[in-house]
């Protein structure tokens, strides 16, 4: 019994033993936060400042919501040919091997934007809007054939749609020309009916024949003329909606190149400092204990 008893306090932690190993190491710990922040320091400060430079692109409109292409399949455009013929262009002019930025592209869902975004120092902002500005110049080029056959598409149209009505005016003007002609006679016949109706019973009955005659013609003018009036209707509607559509018809563009981001992107050097100061300080830790154990095992060689 009094061998376990002797035995069972070595087993356990003494956190007073630790706290004075700590305090004899405490120049280990310090020196170790110290070098360990100032390096995060150092490599805080070293660091160029990086900014976002982006270029938004407004597609290209050919009517209201109508876009020449969608944002995504633009996105994809950009990614697989477009960017990469650009960077080949840019490398063999300039004779480099590999180009000093990179270039990513964004699009939210359902908008009519797409991003170009590069990080870079400040210094090269005029260098980024140039590359972005042959990019975003391939895209509008081939855009613009687009909205080039959409154009003559929608001309055509309006040509098609303006002759339709003038001749669907003109058969209008021929049917109410022929009702008011039909009114006349209708109202000749009724004054001959009148006139003949004292003399020949014969002669009135075949005055009521053609004055019937007249009415149904007159009917079926009115019934012609009705259905021009709408036929006239629905071309002029179809002919404002195609000009309005016409006149939205707007080129792929974009305002303004490369505009940088109002801080530094990236890693702040706040953050840097901190995550030094906290590594230090386990680190720091971490070394007394080492150094403390070291220390042990070498008293207990030179006891022994």
């Amino acid at each position: 019994m009094s061998n376990e008893a002797d035995v069972r306090p070595d087993d356990e932690i003494d956190l007073v033993d630790l706290a004075r190993a700590l305090i004899r190491r405490r120049w280990v710990i310090i020196g170790t936060f110290l070098v360990c922040t100032l390096g995060a320091a150092f490599y805080a400060f070293s660091q160029e400042r990086v900014y976002a430079f982006t270029t938004s692109i407004e597609l290209g409109e050919f009517g209201p919501q109508e876009y020449v292409a969608s944002a995504s399949g633009t996105k994809n455009t950009i990614e697989a040919r477009i960017l990469l013929s650009a960077k080949r262009a840019y490398l063999k002019e300039r004779n480099l091997e590999s180009m000093p930025f990179d270039v990513s592209v964004s699009s939210a869902q359902e908008s009519s934007f797409v991003n170009l975004v590069t990080e870079a120092p400040l210094d090269q902002q005029e260098t980024v809007a140039e590359f972005h500005d042959r990019v975003y110049k391939r895209l509008r080029d081939e855009h613009q054939s687009r909205l080039t056959i959409l154009e003559d598409e929608s001309d055509a149209k309006l040509k098609n749609l303006r002759e339709s009505l003038k001749a669907e005016q003109r058969r209008m003007k021929v049917l109410e020309g022929l009702s008011v002609n039909s009114t006349e006679q209708a109202g000749n016949g009724e004054t001959e009916a009148q006139a003949l109706a004292g003399e020949d019973v014969r002669a009135t009955l075949s005055s009521s024949d053609a004055a019937l005659t007249l009415l149904l013609s007159q009917l079926q003018l009115n019934e012609r003329i009705s259905e021009r009036e709408e036929r006239i209707n629905e071309i002029q509607s179809n002919l404002r909606e195609e000009q309005t559509r016409r006149s939205w018809i707007k080129p792929t563009r974009a305002e303004d190149l490369a505009i940088a981001s109002l801080s530094p992107v990236g890693t702040s050097r706040a953050l840097i400092l901190v995550l030094g100061a906290l590594l230090g300080g386990m680190l720091g830790v971490f070394m007394a204990f080492f150094v403390e154990f070291a220390a042990r095992v070498r008293e207990a060689g030179t006891a022994s």
